[in-house]
């Protein structure tokens, strides 16, 4: 069922101006030079470049490189656009370590990784890993030829099948093997010994994070941080939950019109809200 929810305005301006302010500061040599100074700490060589990899919605990753080859990546998650940083570093180093130790799909060796507090000038949790040399993107590779930067990528018409196949064949072995790892319950990973995985938390989606950020969900409506379900259907039932609970709590924007509001008001009534 779709309710077509609008963000709360007022929380979305809110958070982007903490995003933005907070992203602001790596302009500053004296923000970079500690950051650099961090990674050599751990993964000591002859740095050459120190520099913003990439910036993107939720993560800001910077690149030291080495002499002569080689670089090390430590990545950041952004406030503002991440409402659980610390959490959401935790799950992520699990998956990547389980995914090297269940497949055979090239994941970055995680250096190292902590807490905010534990990061250089307490920015934020973190993620220190290594860099995985390639030619190209597969978007960049796909391309039509000559397309300005600034446009949206076309599929190159004149793309011949042969390298249809050799960008692609590598894509299906990746998602064939993430399909085949199984774990008896839904949730997010903790490794229990070198060999044990356990689902013991609970699973922290972007939709868990977006409803706080732009629907200023309170984050006591969320499942609690040591909840994990045993079948799809209760993971379900738990999503339709917390999204009827946004609107129980978003003050601004939730509802378009009357029409979505009398749909929004039968699915409360049937789950015996107000």
């Amino acid at each position: 069922m779709t309710l077509n929810i609008s963000p709360d305005d007022v929380c979305w301006a809110q958070a982007e101006t903490i995003s933005d302010t907070w992203l602001l500061q790596f302009l500053a040599i004296d923000i970079l030079r500690p950051i650099a100074d961090f990674i050599l700490q751990h993964n000591r060589g002859n740095a050459t470049e120190f520099a913003i990899l990439r910036t993107g919605s939720y993560n800001i990753s910077l690149r030291l490189q080495y002499e002569p080859h080689g670089a090390t990546v430590i990545r950041f998650p952004q406030p503002g656009a991440v409402l659980f940083p610390e959490e959401k570093v935790i799950h992520e180093v699990s998956v990547m370590r389980f995914l090297t130790d269940q497949t055979t799909i090239p994941v970055p060796f995680i250096l190292h990784s902590g807490t905010k507090q534990e990061s250089p000038l307490a920015l934020s949790p973190f993620i220190l890993m290594e860099y995985l040399e390639h030619e190209t993107k597969l978007y960049d590779a796909l391309n039509t030829p000559g397309l300005p930067r600034e446009q949206r990528g076309v599929l190159d018409p004149d793309i011949t099948q042969e390298k249809l196949e050799r960008l692609y064949a590598p894509m299906a072995d990746v998602l064939l093997q993430l399909s085949l790892p199984a774990l008896p319950r839904i949730g997010s990973l903790s490794q229990r010994d070198d060999f044990t995985w356990e689902v013991t938390r609970r699973p922290l989606s972007m939709n868990m994070n977006e409803l706080v950020r732009l629907g200023c969900l309170p984050r006591s409506q969320l499942p609690s941080i040591d909840t994990n379900f045993p079948t799809a259907s209760a993971y379900v039932q738990s999503l339709a939950d917390v999204n009827l609970d946004r609107l129980l709590h978003q003050r601004n924007d939730a509802i378009g019109s009357s029409r979505t509001l009398r749909r929004w008001s039968s699915a409360t009534l049937r789950r015996g809200g107000c």
